[in-house]
């Protein structure tokens, strides 16, 4: 029978939802599991649907491990991303609405809708319908009962509640600080506002902005290493830059014109006007230090976008600078002021590690910056100047603080890439004045992060590093802006909560969500979500139903609460998987802090990044109409390990195909065999046994690959290697015994193929809500006897490998009888002294003992197993076997090691 997974999908899809088998009721041992809502601005692809399938994995084993399994699901629809493309809609931007097109028609809808895409409510609501469908097609068995958006009026309410304690306890303040921030769009920006921002994290870097003195002016050089301010032997200016005159603090400054368009967002800043940066080619500026005089040269790969458009050179610290001023002088100035483990670290050395010709090797300058500038902050020593002695990582704050106090520096503020929002603007840093925060800066509240961190259930096992060290740099983090959807902040409602902000302790709703779908709406405030989530409030002014439904959520928050596992992918580790924390540490009580986290790696397509331009993105309706749920979720559970990224490849996928297909015939097939197996395949059944239980250790742990590649690949190799041997009748009689536990052992990566397989061996009720299948392994014996065939099998295949001729008879020569016993004495006695009392054979047999340590002998009679099998080698072989104890072919057996002659 063809396996149609189309038909067999929709079969079991209609079927887990007339039965609402994934809608669990408190009940016994309980098991909260959540992943990060999806955002709702279209259609989900294949690197959206990993982290999901992940989670519905672990899910679902775990309900087959006993366990009573919440798998909730909301949208999130906050923020400024669905009202930028909104807005594009309307003012017709034509990539935009092209997009938007291609949504609706590979939903099969009429593209001319898109300008129902004008108002954002409508692309929320569409997207999460679609949403769900996606999500239900793949398999997860998600609780959907539970689901909401972050703008229902609902959850606005909640969010309300939680800014209020985070105020009460005075974790919210008003103050000015660099964020990152978009001008044209007037508005600060998170990472859901930034283009790839939640995969390429954009962070804020200080450079610190140093004076050098030309004439009037002041070139504002910026840096991210002050450390090496005394080595500087020139400065560097863009030959084709755009640079203009600007005053600060009373001064005049010259920067780049993109610099002075950052700078007046960050301090008081008005431009004078441009100057022809020509003109300082033929000039010497003064450093700040000693009043050294030092030249300006042009340096095309002078950025300036970047920083203040102007760079001081330091040639024995910089790569870029010292391949730069190669070009302009045989023999420039270096002047060492950083030692590094006791010794120079050399640029031209540098150069030829990394294969630098020019400055045209742009990668090659990165990565050899990045290598140059981690060896001296962390092994660098001072060996110059006012901090002469001083190790870099311990002084470099300090250098830079003592600029600034002498009046010689100023802070200056860049994003850590460029960037842009996804309405296609560029993202800057700003300084906002009264910008609202959360303090997550607060000594006191980290310690208690941390403490909840050490007593976490975190995988992989670096997490909990990493962790630290984001408690330990995380500082204020802005929590609102003037635009865009989401909650309004209660303490200043000209404000909007942002997107990542109002999605730190959502998944406490998914536990009350029904409960308050029931109550009137007038009665949902701060003291109702008081008394259900703190056991606090007094509800004696509610309705008698509120006040009953109340009482029944509380008692389901109780029960469900806290998460026991929390997966999504690592980029979100400095970012929501922090806040996260910090906001449970905040508002609930410890015995309600989350238990664990989980990461997992990114996909990746075709060996690149997922890019429209290059063709690799995949949407999940189209891998699911083309190839069907189950080989979706078997390619990205057996790829890679959950930690690391998976490689999609349409190449490979086909593969996957065939061997779904095979799977699928293979049990069908056996489903009709009558007879019983031949006692000499049950080794098979042993192996697949074992394999079923050590696969549960493996889901428990989120091996998820090794559990897949075990039950399904390897087992399917067994099954392969038996039908060869043994021809494939007797391969399925024995298949036939295990495969209703094979196929619920792999239900949580094929539901569906596990569902139809369960129900065709005659199982009760549904796969997906079966205990994970045990069985009692009485064929250890039949396995040892197939180890034992198996490497006869081997040695005659390395013998013909390097023999021309091709043999007609093999004669298996098995260790005497004596060779055995002496074998048994060494076990118990001292071998030395067995040896001493040996004739010369006996002797040479023991020191073989010595040497082979790792002898064994589980087939005692082995002549005995080989008469056995000795049929189906001869034919699997295409050779006579002859199995003997003539000492002419025995002398060189060993037990457990027979001598094999081919002739």
């Amino acid at each position: 029978m063809t396996y149609d997974f189309n038909a067999l999908e929709e079969k079991w899809l209609k079927k887990w939802r007339d039965a609402r088998v994934f809608e669990p009721k408190p009940d016994g041992k309980k098991f909260m599991l959540t992943v990060p809502w999806p955002y709702c601005n279209g259609a989900l692809h294949i690197g959206h649907g990993r982290t999901y399938t992940v989670g519905d994995i672990v899910a679902r084993y775990r309900r087959m491990a006993g366990f009573n399994v919440l798998y909730p699901m909301g949208f999130h629809i906050s923020g400024t991303p669905i009202l930028a493309f909104s807005k594009k809609i309307e003012h017709g931007d034509v990539p935009t609405i092209n997009l938007y097109k291609s949504y609706l028609e590979l939903y099969g809808d009429d593209p001319s809708r898109v300008a129902e895409f004008s108002v954002p409510s409508n692309i929320a609501s569409y997207f999460s319908e679609k949403i769900i469908n996606d999500f239900t097609n793949m398999g997860f068995s998600i609780d959907w009962t539970r689901k909401f958006t972050s703008g229902e009026p609902i959850y606005n309410k909640f969010i309300e509640w939680q800014f209020g304690i985070l105020q009460e306890k005075k974790l919210i303040k008003i103050g000015d600080y660099p964020i990152l921030y978009s001008e044209e769009e007037g508005n600060p920006v998170g990472e859901d506002d930034i283009l790839e921002g939640d995969t390429d994290k954009v962070s804020i870097t200080q450079f610190t902005g140093v004076f050098f003195y030309v004439e009037n002016d002041i070139l504002l050089a910026s840096t991210v290493r002050p450390e090496t301010l005394d080595g500087v032997t020139n400065l560097f200016l863009n030959p084709d830059g755009k640079y203009c005159r600007i005053m600060m603090r009373g001064q005049s400054f010259i920067v780049s014109k993109r610099a002075y368009e950052k700078l007046k967002h960050q301090r008081e800043a008005q431009f004078v006007g441009d100057v022809d940066v020509k003109k300082y080619f033929n000039k010497k500026a003064r450093e700040p230090l000693y009043s050294r005089e030092i030249p300006i040269f042009p340096g095309q790969f002078v950025d300036p976008d970047i920083g203040t458009g102007v760079d001081y050179s330091v040639p024995a610290h910089s790569i870029w600078d010292h391949v730069g001023l190669s070009v302009i002088s045989e023999k420039p100035e270096y002047i060492q002021v950083i030692d590094t483990l006791g010794h120079n670290l050399d640029m031209e050395e540098v150069r030829k590690k990394f294969g630098i010709t020019n400055l045209d090797d742009r990668e090659k300058l990165v990565e050899a910056t990045k290598f140059v500038y981690e060896q001296e902050f962390y092994h660098g020593k001072i060996i110059r100047g006012k901090f002469k002695g001083r190790v870099v990582k311990d002084v470099k704050d300090e250098i830079t603080e003592d600029l600034m106090r002498m009046g010689v520096a100023i802070p200056v503020y860049e994003t850590s890439r460029k960037a842009e929002t996804r309405e296609g603007n560029p993202v800057i840093v700003a300084v906002i004045k009264n910008q609202w925060f959360i303090d997550y800066s607060i000594e006191e509240w980290k310690e208690k992060v941390r403490e909840l961190i050490g007593r976490m259930y975190l995988r992989p096992d670096n997490l909990k590093s990493q962790f630290l060290q984001t408690v330990d740099w995380i500082k204020e983090r802005p929590c609102a802006r003037k635009r865009g959807l989401g909650t309004k902040l209660p303490m200043d409602r000209e404000w909007v909560i942002e997107s990542l902000s109002d999605s730190t302790i959502y998944t406490v709703v998914y536990t009350i969500m029904p409960f308050l779908r029931k109550m009137k709406f007038e009665e949902i405030d701060g003291e109702l979500f008081d008394h259900i989530l703190l056991g606090r409030g007094n509800l004696s002014g509610k309705s008698e139903e509120t006040r009953g439904l109340a009482s029944e959520a509380r008692k389901e928050f109780l029960y469900w609460y806290p998460v026991d596992l929390r997966h999504t992918s690592y980029p979100h580790i400095s970012n929501h998987l922090t806040f996260y924390l910090f906001n449970h540490v905040a508002i609930f009580p410890p015995e309600e802090w989350p238990i664990g986290i989980s990461t997992g790696g990114m996909v990746n397509s075709e060996g690149q990044k997922m890019s429209k331009s290059k063709g690799n993105v995949y949407p999940l309706l189209t891998i699911k109409r083309k190839y069907g749920a189950d080989l979706f979720r078997m390619y990205l559970a057996s790829n890679a390990d959950v930690w690391y990224d998976v490689d999609w490849r349409t190449g490979e996928v086909e593969n996957y195909s065939k061997k779904l297909e095979r799977f699928y015939s293979l049990l069908e097939e056996a489903r009709n065999v009558e007879e019983e197996p031949d006692e000499r395949d049950l080794w098979l059944a042993s192996r697949m046994i074992d394999r079923i239980a050590a696969s549960s250790k493996s889901y428990e742990s989120m091996r998820v690959r090794e559990a897949t590649v075990e039950l399904f690949f390897n087992a399917l190799n067994d099954v392969r290697d038996l039908e060869n041997f043994s021809g494939k009748e007797r391969a399925l009689r024995v298949v036939k015994k295990f495969a209703k536990e094979w196929a619920l052992s792999l239900s949580p990566v094929v539901p569906f193929l596990a569902e139809e397989i369960y129900e065709m061996y005659g199982g009760n009720g549904f796969a997906s809500s079966q205990i994970y299948p045990s069985m009692e392994n009485h064929y250890n014996v039949q396995e040892s006897e197939w180890n034992f065939v198996e490497s006869i099998i081997e040695d005659f295949r390395s013998i013909t490998k390097v023999s021309t001729v091709q043999p007609k008879r093999m004669v298996i020569g098995t260790a005497e009888e004596w060779k055995w016993k002496l074998l048994d004495e060494s076990k118990s006695k001292d071998i030395k002294l067995m040896i001493k009392d040996a004739n010369p054979e006996q002797r040479d047999f023991l020191i073989t003992l010595i040497k082979k340590k790792d002898l064994t002998q589980k087939i005692r009679d082995e002549g005995k197993t080989l008469e056995k099998y000795r049929d189906d080698l001869s034919r699997y072989l295409n050779v006579e076997v002859v199995i003997s104890q003539d000492p002419v072919y025995s002398k060189k057996a060993l037990p457990g090691r027979p001598a094999i002659r081919l002739e």
